[in-house]
């Protein structure tokens, strides 16, 4: 199925999507790069979404599915289905700003150690149609208890991060990947296909199993300055690290986020952690999923199911981790550590 290679291919899974694309796809046409395929795999929406791209984009390729098949299987589906150095994981509910494309992929091409990209991602005021200077993203932070969240989100952009930087990993709001780089970390098992996003996971929190991974492999990741676009988040983390805002921030997630962030969580420490950094940060770790067991408990008895569901797809987790340790792995637990504040 792929056609003829483009430096960039950008991949675009939607899901109801009507209500965005006029401003993400009016973004896409007034790039300054334009040597990129764009292809979109539609999830079963029950919006105008399908009829949107044929009716006034009829020359973009558009795959639709009957059912909602996950965001992780239909962008390994897209990155199969593409040739090109470089590929972008699109979200509905982006805009770029017209030079986003050329900034990223010339820093890219300047750094071949680099295997992901993440730009200065701020918040879309969707409702008001405004871009604001409020962070979404800047890449991925991971903490000492193995909590995952979003570099910067919530903070007011006062230029405080102007430089190109290093980061554990890129978050999946508008990631570029380096083709060469996810082949190397595809993960093989048994039967199935070849996976860069791990399908168990279905939706949240792939792109951080996708970030160990690059890790563990090797590969670098970096945040761009100067490459800016915005979000508009419908699934916020708490800008506030305090138990209590934590707790808040819980509250205003709907049900089946917090079960698959509560499960897919667990999988992602399973399957990539090295057993001496268990060990190492036993105690932060052990607290941490202590409280939020004890929460869940007491209030959120419905995401429970979350852990029920990891119970049920460890084996299978296990599998893909002994294929990690002997294909892809090729760090040390301590130069993973250094990655953990």
């Amino acid at each position: 199925m792929p056609e003829n290679k483009v430096k960039l291919a950008i991949n675009l899974v939607t899901y109801n999507a009507e209500r965005y694309l006029p401003y993400c796809l009016e973004s896409i046409a007034k790039q300054t790069f334009q040597d990129f395929s764009f292809l979109v795999i539609d999830n079963g929406s029950s919006d105008n979404t399908v009829r949107y791209f044929k009716e006034d984009y009829p020359h973009f390729k558009i795959i639709t599915h009957k059912d909602n098949i996950g965001f992780a299987k239909a962008h390994n589906q897209g990155i199969a289905w593409t040739k090109s150095d470089y590929i972008c994981l699109l979200n509905q509910d982006v805009i770029l700003e017209p030079d986003y494309f050329a900034k990223a992929l010339d820093f890219l091409d300047k750094n071949p150690q680099a295997s992901s990209l993440s730009g200065k991602i701020l918040l879309w005021d969707f409702p008001h149609q405004q871009k604001t200077e409020i962070i979404d993203s800047l890449g991925l932070r991971v903490f000492k208890n193995h909590r995952i969240v979003e570099k910067g989100q919530g903070e007011k952009d006062k230029n405080q991060y102007s430089e190109t930087v290093e980061i554990f990993g890129v978050s999946g709001a508008l990631p570029i990947y380096r083709r060469t780089a996810l082949e190397k970390i595809k993960v093989k098992v048994g039967n199935l296909h070849d996976e860069y996003f791990d399908e168990l996971f279905f939706s949240y929190k792939e792109d951080v199993d996708l970030a160990f991974r690059l890790r563990l492999a090797g590969f670098k990741a970096y945040y761009l300055p100067e490459a800016i676009a915005y979000h508009h988040r419908s699934v916020k983390g708490s800008v506030d690290l305090s138990d209590k805002a934590v707790r808040q921030s819980r509250k205003e997630k709907n049900r089946m986020i917090k079960l698959y962030s509560y499960k897919n969580h667990l999988l992602v420490i399973l399957k990539n952690e090295f057993t001496a950094n268990l060990v190492k940060f036993f105690f932060p770790i052990f607290w941490y999923e202590f409280k939020k067991f004890i929460f869940i408990l007491l209030f959120e008895q419905t995401t429970l199911k979350g852990l029920r569901m990891f119970f049920k797809e460890k084996a299978k987790i296990k599998e893909k981790k002994k294929f990690i340790i002997k294909e892809i792995r090729k760090v040390s637990a301590a130069e993973l550590a250094k990655w953990y504040e």
